[in-house]
């Protein structure tokens, strides 16, 4: 069924670009290279060397915080799917994105699951559509910040957040602040003052505001958020991270293959 669906949009991309495709020729799907494991080292080596801002391999215990964390590296082979999924990502790239992505993918918690309804979600069969769908700044969003596996090893979460979330927090009343330093701010302004500099804190959610601001080419909305010793006051939604957000699992299929076998928003 997979198989034939990728067909069926190839087929289609292949007709939106103007581009003639013998009616006796079957489509052909980018593959997945096979490499032995000396070559799947070597490749773990240079696409560890290029990683400039990596994120810790173990997460520090702090009280009131929730430090990130990434052991995708741990992981020879999923670390090398990580990397190359994370470059079809930035590429637009729909096919190489499909073949990632598993037959009984989870999308939701209704019955809104498996491949096609995560093509047709996503508007992947829409060649007009296809390049400006929110699954690429969702994907590159969530694997940017990491992860952790799970009590089966052979199962990763991405983000970090969603995956080393302290139960005693609420998870849809409380968030985690996503970088290091960023301003906590009396207003949701630029302009206001400074109340402090907050990195990595667990916060209570009060208001998504409707004062919208974008900086450096993205626009997030002002948050005001509650901190654990009671302060009140804003931040810039961009380095605001709830446990509940978009979040992916990845898992082996029966050939040993790392898949995507859900992506979730909400509990």
């Amino acid at each position: 069924m997979k198989k034939f669906i990728v067909y069926g949009l190839m087929a289609l991309l292949l007709w939106a670009c103007g581009q003639e495709k013998s009616t006796e020729e079957e489509p052909k799907v980018e593959t997945r290279v096979q490499l032995n494991m000396d070559s799947i080292r070597r490749l773990y080596t240079e696409l560890s060397q290029l990683r400039l801002e990596a994120l810790p391999s173990k997460q520090v215990a702090e009280k009131g915080k929730l430090n990130p964390v990434d052991e995708a590296p741990a992981d020879t082979l999923f670390f090398v799917f990580r990397e190359n999924l994370q470059q079809l990502i930035k590429n637009k790239n729909v096919f190489g994105l499909l073949e990632a992505v598993d037959e009984g993918i989870k999308n939701g918690f209704g019955d809104n699951n498996g491949f096609a309804e995560f093509v047709t979600l996503w508007e992947l069969d829409k060649p007009e559509k296809a390049a400006e769908s929110e699954i690429w700044s969702i994907l590159e969003d969530i694997l940017t910040l990491g992860g952790s596996f799970l009590a089966d090893p052979a199962t990763f979460e991405a983000n970090y957040v969603s995956s080393t979330w302290p139960a005693a927090y609420e998870p849809f009343d409380h968030a985690a602040v996503v970088g290091s330093g960023v301003r906590f701010r009396t207003s949701p302004t630029l302009q206001s003052k400074t109340i402090a500099s907050i990195s990595y804190d667990i916060v209570k959610v009060l208001e998504y505001t409707d004062k919208e601001e974008t900086i450096g080419g993205e626009t997030h909305p002002w948050v005001k958020i509650g901190m654990l010793d009671g302060r009140e006051g804003y931040v810039y939604g961009k380095f605001l991270r709830s446990p509940v957000g978009y979040r992916a699992t990845f898992s082996r299929n029966e050939k040993g293959l790392w898949q995507m076998d859900s992506l979730l928003s909400g509990d």
